[in-house]
């Protein structure tokens, strides 16, 4: 068959005109030498490392160069290959672990082994990873809320098998606290593994790239990367968005979980501190997500996850938690009966527009003006406060003179106020000699400088 390579796509011309609808199958041949990876897991290929005993130790990354860096396939958010197979041979003493459920590994007289695995749900093509070292392979499990039994196989380096070991109940109860927040687990029906790399770490379906060197950090048992990398299992994998100028949420939705699991470990105070180490780190320079089509490398910037987790923080204080919790799990499931699909059916795309949809419907109104301001716009709202008598009088100040009627929390003595602002302002009762703070938990995504 005739084909050429043109503008990063293979483009071949059919035997016979296909109908529409009709099965088509191609077959590619190819060969080559891998692209090494600069910076794994930001710029990256194969990784070609060594472990502390000198074997090898191999991994891939490439979410912003795309997957056709080291295999064929249709190189978008948009469309997954609703199954694979994965048929890798490496030398006899070395272990392939990749995505989805191991089928069989042989032996070949050659002193090489063929590890075989094949993936049961839709997966995006950057998701699709091997991981090849000497790994020493630790088994547990868990019980879904579903009631399924998850096999959790961590390929650890024989050498931190025992630091695997100790992290190994921490990040077990990481999965307690998705399934609790967002329902089950969606791919119970494969496993939940866990993969030691030579890089920090990506969200690869199935077999989560780790390589934070079972760090806690400020924290007792909060491992950071491998809680974020999980929380894709849901932001990413399960719920995928539709083109990469809605990479927020995925990134943004994940750094959120962060902050969720912190606040209900360790309390508000933990929650407030993450919240501000985010909201430090955040550039405004462009729109959270851009109405048109954007590349990866073009939308991906630390906004994607500060910016996104506070418009979720803001948003909270908006809805108010009962109802922003139920959004959250309606955003990973849309209906009660989805939570219990293990067949992939589960897996689907997403957008802005379909979370604001949905946070309306539960808001009892529409919501437009929040994500039209926070989405869709990089400058952020500015709030005035002015004091006359007993009055505090509230205004928002929005680039473009936009709606924008978000509630304020105004503290006034000791219980907070929750101020509603219709038309951008609103005005609180503070009696001579109270002392009053606007915003004293610090809920608002704003332009406070």
């Amino acid at each position: 068959m005739r084909f050429e390579h043109r503008d990063g796509r293979i483009w071949f011309d059919l035997p016979a005109p296909g109908a529409a609808g009709s099965p088509l199958e191609v077959v590619v041949d190819y060969e080559g030498t891998p692209r090494p990876a600069r910076r794994p897991p930001w710029d990256g290929g194969f990784t070609w490392a060594s472990t502390p005993s000198g074997k090898p130790w191999i991994a891939t990354t490439c979410q912003g160069e795309g997957a056709d860096l080291w295999w064929p396939c249709k190189d978008h958010p948009s469309d997954k290959p609703e199954t694979m197979d994965l048929r890798v041979t490496v030398a006899r003493d070395l272990v392939c672990a990749s995505n989805g459920t191991l089928a069989s590994s042989d032996e070949n007289p050659d002193g090489t082994r063929t590890w075989h695995w094949r993936i049961a749900s839709p997966i995006r093509a950057h998701n699709v990873a091997l991981n090849i070292a000497p790994y020493e392979r630790i088994d547990a499990q868990f019980t879904s809320v579903g009631g399924e039994v998850v096999p959790v196989p961590f390929y650890v380096l024989p050498e931190h098998a025992a630091r695997a070991r100790k992290a190994l109940p921490d990040f077990l109860g990481y999965m307690t606290f998705f399934e609790d927040v967002l329902g089950p687990y969606p791919f119970r029906n494969e496993k939940w593994g866990i993969a030691e790399t030579p890089h920090l770490g990506m969200e690869h379906q199935t077999i989560i790239a780790y390589g934070n060197e079972f760090e806690s950090g400020e924290y007792e048992g909060y491992d950071w990367l491998l809680h974020h990398e999980t929380s894709h299992e849901w932001w990413g994998n399960l719920v995928t968005c539709r083109d990469w100028n809605d990479l927020w949420l995925h990134e943004g939705f994940g750094t959120y979980m962060q902050a969720l699991w912190l606040e209900r470990t360790f309390g508000a105070d933990a929650y407030r501190r993450e919240m501000a180490g985010n909201r430090r780190d955040m550039a405004n320079a462009e729109p959270l997500a851009p109405r048109e089509p954007m590349t990866m490398s073009a939308i991906y910037d630390n906004d994607v996850y500060n910016k996104g987790a506070w418009l979720l923080h803001t948003l909270r204080w908006l809805l108010g938690d009962e109802r922003f919790f139920v959004v959250l799990r309606r955003m990973a499931y849309p209906t009660e009966a989805l939570e219990r699909v293990t067949d992939g059916s589960q897996v689907r795309f997403a957008d802005t527009d379909e979370f604001a949809r949905l946070a309306g419907e539960h808001a009892g109104q529409d919501l437009a003006w929040f994500f039209e301001v926070y989405a869709r716009r990089a400058s952020l709202p500015r709030l005035e406060a002015r004091r006359q008598g007993n009055e505090v009088t509230l205004r928002w100040k929005v680039e473009g003179d936009l709606p924008f009627p978000l509630p304020v929390p105004v503290q006034v003595g000791d219980r907070i106020v929750r101020v509603e602002m219709p038309g951008g302002e609103g005005s609180v009762r503070v009696d001579e000699g109270q002392r009053y703070a606007i915003d004293p938990e610090r809920r608002l995504l704003r332009d406070d400088r």
